[in-house]
């Protein structure tokens, strides 16, 4: 019985602490004034990757050998380096 009755205690306790900090994070948030914007920059060796890939697939084709030596692997790596040195 009383393991029950501790339970029911600290369940009551969790709870008002939720509600709590609930709240008090609710009126923080309403009172700011500024919007926060995020921007994502994947940077410069993400838009190689992009570009890379329309290169080779344009160059070989969709049909082209995909395998780790293929020929559209190979197309790949050679946009992808030329475009690291000329971009970043």
């Amino acid at each position: 019985m009383k393991k029950v009755i501790l339970s029911l205690v600290f369940v009551l306790a969790t709870g008002i602490t939720f509600i709590n900090a609930s709240s008090s994070n609710d009126e923080s948030l309403s009172s700011e004034n500024g919007a926060i914007e995020v921007i994502e920059d994947l940077g410069c060796a993400s838009d190689c990757v992009s570009a890379a890939k329309e290169g080779a697939l344009w160059e070989e084709g969709e049909d082209a050998d995909r395998s780790a030596g293929g020929a559209l692997v190979q197309a790949f790596d050679r946009y992808y380096g030329a475009c690291l040195a000329t971009q970043c």
